[in-house]
């Protein structure tokens, strides 16, 4: 089995790739080349010094042609990558709009693929009415299997109507062997961390974070409280941070926040140690990557989760702090002592073992790809 990963968002196929070779798939991951350069999570560099050196990693120059025509709607030709993928590989795997190409690949060569959802491409680009979005839905249709990464995704899926014959959940790999069980009981002072892209000002997009839901509950909280030493973290990154800035001042809480560099991910997880409690999103209903890191640090988690899809997805509820306005987000962080977030720490961190390990990520995506290519040899008979 050979494995091509087509994808341009690196953290999700970085990561997988990499825990595939070390289950023994021969696995590549095909990068466009300036992702080598770009700051933040589409550079390997972002997951660990030297990471972009890592045998796998196969860059290649971006195919402006293509980029030009699926904007409308036609599929192209195929270019040189797609050429060396279709001749070495036995199945395909791609990720945010890359099934396109492999769709090309698959009519040229056989070569058979499974899609994987990461956010707004199955949110916005494939139900909108454009070009592009009848095109991406038409390579979903042809794909093999659909993953979907995020709990809202079925919600979305649904409303699409595709009805596509092979669809399974696939939760974010965490490497848990990086991190152990961390002492987590805060003392005079209380840190929380807002980890979340900041991308709320948006009336119309369905991927926005509503960040400032977090910022009016906790503004609402200190306003009520007459005790209490509490500090608000934000990682400075997304659309809205000149926004967030502005509604912070009018808050009058700008005294307790502090604004943090997101750098890579070792000082990622630095902040994360001297944090107590993780923010994440509340428009979604679901968490993102970094919480689950955050969980994964023994770090429990503000945020809005669909328990019924949870329930879907995992088997059980996400052991988050659910909040879906400022009033649940005030009256949760009430709750937030010394002892209850030491006890939650313990119960996210063994949450995200179960379900989030490295090996049963594997497990899942091998199992997948083996029915993948038993399906295509028996039609092949």
């Amino acid at each position: 089995m050979k494995i091509a990963w087509l994808g341009n968002l690196c953290n999700v196929g970085f990561n997988n790739v990499r825990l595939l070779n070390s289950a023994g798939v021969d696995a590549e991951l095909y990068l466009p080349a300036v992702r080598l350069k770009r700051p933040g999570v589409s550079n390997p560099e972002h997951e660990y010094e030297g990471a972009s050196r890592e045998h796998f990693l196969r860059p290649y120059n971006r195919d402006y042609l293509n980029y030009l025509l699926n904007r409308i709607g036609v599929p192209g030709p195929l270019s040189t990558h797609e050429h060396a993928v279709g001749r070495s590989v036995s199945l395909v795997q791609a990720q945010t709009c890359s099934e396109i190409s492999a769709l090309r690949i698959r009519r040229r060569y056989g070569v058979p693929y499974a899609a994987l959802a990461t956010g707004a491409d199955l949110s916005e680009i494939a139900p909108g009415r454009s070009p592009l979005s009848r095109l991406y839905r038409s390579a979903l249709k042809g794909s093999s299997h659909l993953f979907l990464t995020n709990i809202d995704q079925f919600a979305t899926l649904d409303a699409l109507g595709l009805n596509l014959p092979s669809v399974s959940f696939l939760p974010f790999s965490i490497g848990m062997d990086r991190f152990e069980p961390r002492p987590n009981r805060p003392g005079a002072e209380t840190v929380f961390f807002s980890v979340a892209r900041l991308d709320w000002t948006s009336t119309s997009r369905k991927s926005t974070k509503s960040n400032d839901i977090f910022l009016k509950g906790f503004a609402r909280f200190v306003r009520e409280r007459e005790i209490g030493n509490y500090k608000l973290w934000i990682a400075d990154w997304g659309v809205d941070r000149q926004a967030t800035r502005e509604l912070v001042d009018s808050l009058g809480i700008g005294r307790l926040v502090s604004y943090l560099e997101p750098g890579n991910k070792q000082a990622f997880y630095a902040s994360l140690a001297r944090a107590h409690v993780v923010v994440d999103q509340f428009k979604l209903g679901a968490v993102g990557l970094a919480a689950l890191e955050s969980m994964a640090m023994s770090r429990p988690v503000f945020a809005c989760c669909n328990q019924g899809l949870a329930q879907k997805a995992y088997g059980e509820d996400i052991p988050v702090i659910n909040c879906a306005n400022e009033e649940e987000v005030s009256a949760a962080l009430a709750t937030i002592t010394p002892a209850a977030v030491e006890e939650m720490a313990r119960t996210v961190y063994d949450w995200v073992g179960r379900h989030h390990s490295e090996s049963g990520i594997a497990k899942l995506l091998i199992d997948t790809y083996r029915k993948i290519l038993a399906a295509g040899e028996k039609a092949n008979r």
